[in-house]
C-alpha cells in the first residue's frame, strides 16, 4: 500500500462512525436523536492526504456510507449540498469540478434531483411569456404550448405514473412510450369548447414536440438549467415516425376553383368584398381584419407588418399583391378599416372609432400604451379592442358568414377558410409562376441558398397576371358579372 493510500484509509477511520453510547430511556421509548443522531451526523474532513490540496470553495463532509458537498452558491443565494456515493477520490473529483465552476462561472450549475413534473412546465411556460414579453416568440405561441401541455399535465397525474415517476429526472425511455400510448386514446372536443362531442386526439405530433422542447429546455445550462447534464432527453426521437406514411398530395384542394366561383356568386355585396380577398390574393385567415385603406396604393394591395399597432404577419414579413381590374371597385384607396363586421358597415351598430384612419387608430393605442405597463398579450389585446370599436371584423365574424355560405352550398366539412390558400398556391403552381414569386405571394420565407440573395422579383405583377388568365378564370367570370351590375362605367377589362 503506498503513502496516499495510506492516508486516504486514515481519513475514513477519522470520519467513521462511532460506537453508540448507552442511551436513557424515558416514558419507555428513545428520542429521534438519541436513536439516529449517529446515524446522520455530518462530519467534516479537515485532515486531508499529503498532496491532496483541499478545493477552496466546497466543503466535503461524511456521513454514514457517503459523503456530502456543500458551498455557497452566489447564482442560488443560498447554500447548495449534493451527495456522493462512493469513495474519498469521487468525492475529491466532484468537488473540484464544482470548485471549477464557481471559480469560472460564479455558479455550480447544480440542480437539484426532486423537480416535479408540474413544477417544470410552470417554469417552462413563465419562461415563454418572458419570452413573449421581450418579443421573440409570438403570445399565441404560448397559448399553443399551454393547451398542449395540458395533455402532458393530465399523463403525468395518473396515480401509476406519478409513483413510478414523481421527478423529472426519473423520465426515460419507458416513460416516453407510455406517454405515446396516452396520447393515442386521449379524447378532446371536437371543436376546442368543453361542452362539444368528446372524440379521439386526430394529430398528436405538436403535443409531442412541445414536451420535448421543454425537457431540451430544461436540460440547457443558458436557458432552463433545471436538469443534470448527463440527462438524456427521451422525447428527442417519436415513436412510430418511420412507419408513418407519407401525404398524397395528388388531387385537388377541399375548395376548388369551380367552387370558389359558386362562392362569390352566392355572396351577398358584403360577403363578396370579404371572399374575394380569400379568393384572388390566398390571405391567411385574420389577414383580412388588419387590412387599411392606406394600404392600397398604386395599384398594390399591402399587407404589412405594423409595429406601432402591435400586429404582425406570420413569419413578420411584408407582401404586396397587385390589384387586378376587376377588384378596382372594392379596393378603393380610403381612410380607415378596408373591411367592417355587417353591424357596422350597415349603420345597424354604433362603434366609438368607426371611419379613423390608420393613424389616428395608432395614437390612440399608444395613448391607451402609455397609461400602464402591459405584456404582449395585453397589448395584442388591447390592439384588437381599438380594432372592435373602429367597427373592424374578426376571424369569428368571417368564419361565421363562411360556414352560412358552405352549408346553403352543401359543402363537405372538410372544407374551410384555409382551404382559399391551398386553391391559390396550387393555382399558381398549375400557372408555373417560378418557386421564389409564390413564395412572395404566399407570405413565405425564401431558401436560405445563396441564389435568393441574387434574385429580385421585378416581375410580380406579370407572373400574376398571367396565373389569373389561365387558372382563375371561372372566379374573375363570377366578379365580372356582379361589378359590371354594381358599376356599368367601371373598366373591367383585364
Amino acid at each position: 500500500m503506498d503513502h496516499l493510500q495510506v492516508q486516504i484509509v486514515e481519513v475514513r477511520r477519522a470520519v467513521a462512525p462511532r460506537p453508540a453510547l448507552p442511551v436513557h430511556v424515558s416514558h419507555g421509548h428513545r428520542d429521534w436523536s438519541s436513536r439516529y443522531g449517529e446515524r446522520h451526523r455530518l462530519r467534516r474532513i479537515e485532515n486531508w492526504p499529503v498532496g491532496i490540496d483541499p478545493p477552496g470553495k466546497v466543503r466535503v463532509y461524511f456521513r454514514a456510507d457517503h459523503f456530502v458537498l456543500q458551498w455557497w452558491d452566489p447564482q442560488a443565494r443560498r447554500n447548495l449540498c449534493d451527495r456522493v456515493d462512493g469513495d474519498l477520490v469521487a468525492a475529491i473529483a466532484r468537488a473540484r469540478e464544482v470548485d471549477q465552476r464557481l471559480l469560472d462561472y460564479k455558479a455550480s450549475g447544480h440542480v437539484g434531483r426532486r423537480l416535479r413534473h408540474p413544477d417544470l412546465v410552470a417554469r417552462f411556460l413563465a419562461d415563454m411569456e418572458n419570452r413573449a414579453t421581450a418579443g421573440q416568440v409570438e403570445p399565441r405561441t404560448v397559448l399553443r404550448y399551454r393547451s398542449a401541455l395540458s395533455h402532458y399535465l393530465a399523463y403525468i397525474s395518473a396515480n401509476t405514473i406519478a409513483c413510478r415517476f414523481p421527478a423529472t429526472i426519473g423520465a426515460n425511455r419507458e416513460f416516453a412510450l407510455e406517454f405515446a400510448a396516452f396520447l393515442k386514446t386521449r379524447r378532446v372536443p371536437a371543436n376546442g369548447c368543453s361542452r362539444a362531442k368528446q372524440r379521439l386526439m386526430r394529430g398528436d405530433s405538436f403535443v409531442w414536440d412541445a414536451v420535448r422542447a421543454m425537457y431540451q429546455w430544461a436540460a440547457d445550462v443558458d436557458r432552463g438549467g433545471l436538469l443534470p447534464a448527463t440527462f438524456r432527453n427521451p422525447f428527442l426521437r417519436r415513436p412510430g415516425d418511420r412507419s408513418r406514411p407519407a401525404r398524397d398530395p395528388f388531387g385537388q384542394p377541399d375548395i376548388s376553383m369551380a367552387m370558389a366561383a359558386d362562392l362569390l356568386a352566392l355572396c351577398d355585396p358584403y360577403q363578396f368584398r370579404i371572399f374575394s380577398l380569400y379568393v384572388f390574393y390566398g390571405l391567411r385567415a385574420a389577414e383580412p381584419c388588419y387590412l387599411f385603406g392606406e394600404h392600397v396604393e398604386d395599384g398594390w394591395l399591402k399587407v404589412p407588418c405594423m409595429p406601432d399597432l402591435a400586429y404582425t404577419t406570420k413569419g413578420k414579413r411584408d407582401k404586396r399583391l397587385p390589384v387586378i381590374d376587376p377588384l378596382r371597385p372594392l379596393l378603393e384607396p380610403r381612410p380607415g378599416l378596408l373591411l367592417l363586421r355587417r353591424g357596422a358597415a350597415e349603420g345597424k351598430e354604433r362603434a366609438l372609432l368607426l371611419g379613423s384612419p390608420l393613424a389616428a387608430l395608432i395614437a390612440e393605442f399608444q395613448m391607451r400604451l402609455a397609461r400602464e405597463s402591459m405584456t404582449v398579450g395585453q397589448r395584442q389585446r388591447l390592439r384588437d379592442r381599438i380594432i372592435r370599436e373602429a367597427g373592424g371584423l374578426s376571424y369569428d365574424h368571417v368564419e361565421h358568414e363562411f360556414r352560412g355560405l358552405a352549408a346553403r352550398l352543401r359543402w363537405p366539412a372538410e372544407a374551410t377558410i384555409k382551404d382559399f390558400r391551398h386553391l391559390f398556391a396550387s393555382s399558381l403552381a398549375n400557372a408555373s409562376v417560378p418557386d421564389p414569386y409564390r413564395q412572395y405571394l404566399m407570405g413565405q420565407a425564401a431558401p436560405k441558398a445563396a441564389i435568393s440573395a441574387y434574385t429580385h422579383l421585378n416581375k410580380i405583377r406579370e407572373y400574376y397576371l398571367l396565373a389569373m388568365e389561365r387558372e382563375w378564370g371561372p372566379a374573375l367570370k363570377v366578379v365580372q358579372d356582379r361589378v359590371d351590375r354594381l358599376a356599368p362605367q367601371a373598366s373591367i377589362a383585364i
